[in-house]
């Protein structure tokens, strides 16, 4: 939740919508998504498509300087996936569940060894400077302490930390975690699991 303990009338809402360049980004890459997706019509179409892709560029360009980020054009990202305002996300996994926060410089891709791409699920936490790559699937309600490097698929409710990443605890409920802004969430991960 963007401001905890606030209820979201129209003005929350319309702020929001306005001083949030991780929605922003959100918004853009979803019109490149469909526009993609739209683009395996007739002739016709195809080119009507193109040309809305065209004057799509610009603002794709202007919100990936500003957010300091890129997402790539074929990532299915649900409803409900949050990233961090602060950026510095390169995201190009093949999909992202919701409820997902993935917070800042945070890199997620591909491995170049067999071209891989990792697939999120619902309800992860992924801690600032870490680094997901190659075709792993991380479960559901799993979470990723700050600086993890994973390169293997995990299963749900773990948490997991380090360089290469190990266990630190299963059924871990990261509802809480999932809620909080960065600062606090690095006070709790503290408290919590005496990280």
């Amino acid at each position: 939740m963007r401001w905890p303990g606030q209820s979201m009338c129209l003005i929350s809402n319309l702020r929001l919508l306005a001083f949030s360049p991780s929605l922003h980004f959100l918004m853009v890459h979803r019109m490149e998504h469909w526009l993609d997706s739209k683009e395996r019509l007739t002739c016709i179409s195809k080119w009507l498509v193109r040309i809305m892709k065209i004057s799509l560029v610009p603002l794709i360009l202007v919100n990936k300087i500003r957010f300091k980020g890129e997402i790539r054009c074929d990532c299915d990202i649900d409803g409900g996936v949050c990233f961090s305002d602060q950026g510095h996300i390169i995201f190009g996994a093949i999909k992202a569940g919701s409820g997902t926060v993935i917070n800042t410089r945070v890199t997620i891709g591909q491995n170049h060894i067999d071209g891989g791409l990792p697939k999120i699920g619902r309800n992860v936490w992924i801690g600032h400077d870490c680094v997901v790559y190659g075709d792993i699937i991380i479960g559901d309600g799993a979470t990723l302490l700050p600086g993890t490097i994973l390169t293997k698929s995990i299963p749900s409710g773990v948490v997991m930390q380090g360089n290469p990443a190990r266990l630190k605890c299963r059924n871990f409920d990261n509802t809480k975690l999932r809620t909080l802004n960065t600062q606090d969430a690095n006070n709790y991960i503290k408290i919590t699991l005496g990280y």
